[in-house]
């Protein structure tokens, strides 16, 4: 601690809370530049505290303090237990603890919420400063990812503090104060520089920043616009080119008949339906199948090689700005047709994702549905494939319309996908400025796995992130991500195919054992012995071969289409089938079934017999053989013996009602296993889905950790980094005081050995080397 710094913690603070402005400081990755520069240029003279949550590794010690102390002038205090607030002076937590303001003292905290959330917690330094300081709070948040400190911002604004977000061009990680801009409760964005030479005026003018603001900034004229629209639909078009931003502004004026600028802001302002239709024209949700064919052409042909080299893993498509889906459409089918030609299985996994900020254009993508017009860029090839025309509707198949994802993303905001293998973002980065399409550019290199390919549209390019790609070929806009690039990581196959264990082989080794019996010429010898005419059938009554001629005995309809079972026979023989065959399995042995009038060729009536087989079915389950029994009897012959037979054929017919009535009993048995299996299986998914969302849960955890991770490691690189360059400059320091010393100066360590000399004590002792021994020196000089 400076002398400074002891006089101001032994003279007691005066000021009672309301006099004094507490500033609330949230920063995460790359925000340890971010408060450097802001405490370089923080006055020294001003009625305020500051408090910092620099979200930081909880396993390496900070060397925050240390750090800030040598930018600033004010007072810097690492917290590691409850401190009285006083004026001027920077209060910085300790790894693993939350800090909160509490009357006039900033108090150390157990971190709350889940371990995966950033710590310290802005969001809850911000709600004590304002619960305690209310009009006299302010929070400032610096670069960073993930919303830490959004919720903080509202509940400062809610009490009339003031808020404060870092702007985009001066943040490393934009994404914490675009998270607090979208909340709507940001009251100036500024770089680190201009809030601390402007803090002075800030405070002074809490209720009305707009001539601050035109101060700091050069507004173009659609500013109050640009703010409607950031409001409404969260989307910035700040950065867009301004030519392209005036000639839309200026056709709705036109549309509507508003000859001033001014009356079309009021008016969108009280017509949130004007805003949501500029909205539409400024992002431009124009495309077409196959646009700029040659281009396509060349993509063809360098997918055609890129697709041998992709084995077991899926391959992922991304085409953001994808409007309607035409570009993507128009990719698959390019891709299908390179599967088909190389024998490639058309149920290999193939993933495309079409994002776009258009909710209306990204519906119509998802239908698949265009006007006939939108054939006239189709080849006739393509569209007899992957097409139907009806009612002047042209509509994409429904096996291409399932490969493609649509889903709202905004490219230079969200997070980008990855591991992707082409990204084809054609036609979108025209309308950016130059700042802007570097950022997009960063995400898309991301995105992109080692050797990847970029489509971009013909009158566009790489631009800065042109050492980190190479051209593929002359003419086409194609390039393909370096495999030396410092963004590389590596290809992760989530989605490859496990190896398949001995277990699991073994069932069908099992099953094709049943089914090598069936197929042997001895069983087939058997079998028709027993059933010159007949079939072979499982449990569901599916039949499993034929034997013998039984057209006789079949009929054919629409109703059996894609299925063999017993109802192809006819219909008193299929309702002899569907009882005979579960009774002779229950039971073990043949039963008969009544005999039928049937004519045919040779017979007039027609039996069935059904014989269960005891042998592993394998995968067809119990099986039985159904045998069709036929005779030729005369009508004389049957009238002589009727009355014989009368009593007997009741009998008979009494045991087939019987025999019926036992198999309605077992088919009821077997609806209600049905149920109670569909119940069992309803379970099953059930608890999959329970398992699924639990996984998700977890999958959202393992995010929120990495991301936290990858801030604290952040935060230490650049701690590390500050570090490196000062002790290059205490060396250089050092190096340049020995040079210039005039006297002869020898430095030691304990056990006397010479670690560094001064130019004239090198010379005057004849030094060769470092390290040598005190005793080692031949001269010796005595005062």
């Amino acid at each position: 601690m400076t002398a400074t710094d002891a006089e101001q913690a032994d003279t007691p603070d005066t000021r009672v809370e309301g006099e004094m402005t507490v500033v609330g400081i949230a920063a995460s990755a790359g925000g340890l530049e971010a408060v450097s520069l802001l405490a370089r240029h923080l006055p020294n003279d001003l009625p305020c505290v500051y408090v910092l949550a620099q979200h930081m590794s909880p396993h390496h010690a900070s060397v925050l303090p240390t750090l800030l102390s040598h930018e600033t002038r004010l007072a810097v205090k690492a917290v590691e237990r409850e401190e009285v607030l006083v004026a001027n002076t920077i209060y910085v937590p300790v790894p693993k603890t939350d800090l909160v303001v509490e009357g006039d003292r900033v108090v150390v905290k157990q971190p709350s919420g889940r371990p995966a959330e950033p710590k310290p917690s802005a969001d809850r330094l911000f709600t004590s400063i304002a619960e305690t300081y209310g009009e006299r709070s302010m929070g400032i948040v610096l670069s960073g990812t993930g919303s830490d400190g959004s919720y903080g911002v509202q509940a400062i604004r809610e009490v009339g503090g003031i808020t404060i977000a870092q702007d985009s061009e001066s943040s490393k990680y934009d994404t914490m104060p675009a998270s607090a801009v979208e909340t709507g409760c940001v009251d100036l964005v500024l770089s680190p520089r201009q809030m601390g030479e402007q803090l002075s005026n800030i405070l002074s003018r809490p209720r009305d920043f707009t001539a601050l603001q035109a101060i700091l900034e050069q507004p173009t004229e659609y500013d109050d616009l640009f703010h409607q629209l950031q409001a409404r639909t969260k989307v910035n078009f700040r950065h867009y080119k301004e030519n392209t931003v005036s000639r839309r502004i200026q056709r709705r004026l036109i549309a509507l008949g508003f000859e001033e600028y001014a009356r079309y802001v009021e008016f969108c302002r009280d017509n949130p339906e004007e805003l949501d239709a500029l909205y539409r024209d400024l992002l431009i949700s124009v495309t077409r199948f196959y646009r700029d064919p040659e281009q396509f052409d060349a993509l063809e042909a360098e997918l055609a090689d890129y697709v041998e080299g992709v084995k077991d893993r899926p391959f992922r498509i991304w085409v953001p700005g994808c409007a309607t889906g035409e570009e993507a459409y128009s990719i698959a089918f390019m891709l299908n047709d390179l599967m088909d030609r190389r024998g490639m299985p058309r149920d290999r996994a193939v993933q495309i994702f079409a994002t776009d900020l258009d909710d209306s254009a990204l519906t119509r993508g998802r239908n698949g549905a265009y006007p006939a017009a939108a054939s006239s860029g189709i080849p006739d090839a393509v569209q007899q494939k992957y097409f139907t025309l009806s009612d002047d509707v042209l509509r994409v198949k429904p096996e291409i319309r399932n490969q493609v994802l649509f889903s709202r993303h905004n490219v230079f905001q969200d997070p980008p996908f990855s591991d992707i293998d082409l990204v084809s973002f054609r036609n979108t980065m025209i309308y950016f400025d130059t700042p802007l399409q570097e950022k997009v550019m960063s995400r898309l290199l991301y995105a992109l796995r080692p050797g990847g390919i970029l489509f971009l549209g013909a009158s566009e390019s790489i631009g800065a992130m042109e050492p980190y790609f190479h051209r593929v070929r002359d003419g086409a806009r194609l390039f393909r991500k370096r495999l030396d690039t410092t963004f590389d990581h590596k290809a992760l196959v989530r989605f490859g195919n496990s190896k398949i264990t001995d277990g699991v082989r073994q069932r069908p080794d099992k099953a094709r054992a049943g089914s090598d019996v069936l197929e042997t010429d001895t069983f087939k010898a058997l079998a028709e012995s027993v059933a010159p005419q007949g079939v072979l059938v499982n449990v569901h009554k599916d039949i499993i071969r034929i034997f013998g001629d039984i057209s006789p005995f079949t009929r054919v309809t629409d109703d059996l289409r894609g299925r063999l079972n017993t109802m192809v026979l006819k219909a008193e023989l299929a309702a002899d089938a569907s009882s005979l065959i579960p009774l002779c399995l229950k039971h073990g042995r043949p039963r008969d079934g009544l005999w039928r009038d049937v004519k045919g060729p040779d017979f007039n009536r027609v039996r069935l017999r059904a014989y269960p087989l005891n042998i592993d079915p394998g995968n067809h389950g119990r099986l039985a053989l159904l045998s069709i029994d036929t005779t030729m009897v005369d009508g004389s012959t049957e009238l002589d013996r009727g009355s014989e037979e009368a009593s007997s054929y009741l009998t008979h017919v009494e045991n087939e009602l019987a025999d019926s009535r036992e198999a309605l009993q077992i088919t009821m048995e077997e609806l209600q296993t049905s149920n109670e299996e569909l119940q069992s299986t309803n379970e099953e998914l059930q608890s999959t889905n329970e398992e699924l969302q639990s996984t998700n849960e977890e999958l959202e955890t393992s995010n929120e950790e990495l991301q936290s991770t990858n801030e604290e490691l952040i935060t230490v690189n650049e701690e590390l980094l500050i570090n490196s360059d000062e002790l290059n400059r205490l060396v250089a320091e050092k190096n340049a005081i020995q040079v210039a010393l005039p006297l002869p100066l020898l430095v030691l360590d304990t056990s006397l050995n010479i670690k560094s000399a001064s130019q004239n004590a090198i010379e005057l002792f004849s030094l060769t080397e470092r390290g040598a021994h005190l005793g080692h020196i031949s001269q010796v000089f005595l005062p």
